[in-house]
């Protein structure tokens, strides 16, 4: 009888388990919850992570599928001994430093104007932020046609001053029309966040500099570029790291061309893993690119936001 009873309680409990299970009344709802998008995160990150470490240590041509082999650190050995890697470094960097640059002082500059409160300017601020929600592929074509050598709308400006050409087919000069396109398009990316943090400024600091007679420089310095700093790193960590893979409006408008005068780092990985189908080669291009922006990015976050904290 003892023994019935045992085994008649044991099975209500299970039951009331399982019960309790379907009903996520249990100590590991939490954990039941959150177990769909941690697999979906390890499926969408870690495994192809994973994957790209071992075709990186492998010889692997799509044109030859079987004869895949492994290599080792062959990939990186010929990475480090390929001008064409090294040039794609050059130009990355140039166009990363050089339009983050003027992207910040000008993000700046057009976040104070529009946090004034003027008639229209709710309108002035949509507007303003279009070339940040219109498609790159779509802004590429747009300024290949004002860059057009003959028709464009650029080279008719400058031909009042003498200075008009083919600035996309110039191998000195396409690099830097690339970089005053990203300029046009993500300054306002960057004016928004600014904006939100100039927005957030307490109001008794500046009243205090004020009454002690404090110039707009020295306010500017000590008061607002501190306040601001969070904001302005924000930016600037989003900025280096879309513009350091940057790809889809220098494969619109030049390939990588005149040569390989506007080729960066994306955009020979691109070609090689997808035109000359060197798929291992191609991996470890993209886990150089994958180590620095890590690397450059924590040390950004922990050089100025942990320490702030």
């Amino acid at each position: 009888m003892r023994t019935t009873e045992f085994i008649s309680a044991k099975h209500q409990g299970f039951g009331k388990n399982i019960i309790s299970l379907l009903t996520l009344e249990t100590k590991y709802t939490p954990k039941l919850l959150l177990a769909p998008i941690v697999v979906f995160l390890l499926c969408l990150t870690v495994f192809p992570l994973l994957y790209a470490l071992y075709v990186g240590a492998h010889y692997y041509n799509l044109a030859d599928p079987l004869g895949k082999k492994f290599i080792g650190i062959g990939n990186i050995i010929e990475l480090v001994n390929d001008s064409r890697f090294w040039n794609g470094l050059k130009n990355t960097s140039i166009f990363m430093s050089v339009s983050i640059v003027f992207e910040m002082i000008l993000g700046f500059v057009l976040a104070t104007l529009l946090s004034k409160n003027f008639k229209g300017s709710g309108i002035a601020k949509s507007i303003f932020l279009l070339p940040t929600i219109t498609t790159p592929v779509v802004v590429g074509l747009v300024w290949i046609m004002l860059y057009d050598p003959q028709f464009g709308m650029i080279n008719y400006i400058f031909h009042f001053f003498g200075m008009s050409q083919a600035w996309l087919s110039n191998e000195h000069t396409a690099i830097w029309a690339l970089i005053v396109v990203d300029i046009w398009e993500w300054t306002p990316f960057v004016a928004l966040i600014l904006l939100t943090g100039i927005q957030s400024l307490p109001e008794e600091p500046y009243e205090a500099a004020h009454v002690d007679g404090a110039t707009k420089i020295q306010i500017f310095k000590n008061i607002t570029l501190p306040l601001m700093k969070q904001y302005i790193v924000i930016a600037l960590i989003f900025r280096f790291m879309d513009s350091f893979r940057w790809f889809d409006t220098i494969y619109v408008m030049t390939q990588g061309g005149p040569g390989i005068a506007t080729e960066t780092l994306n955009m020979y990985g691109y070609l090689q893993g997808f035109k000359f189908l060197n798929v291992g080669y191609a991996a470890v291009i993209g886990l150089f690119m994958l180590t620095v922006i890590t690397f450059i990015s924590q040390s950004i976050i922990k050089r100025f936001l942990i320490r702030r904290a």
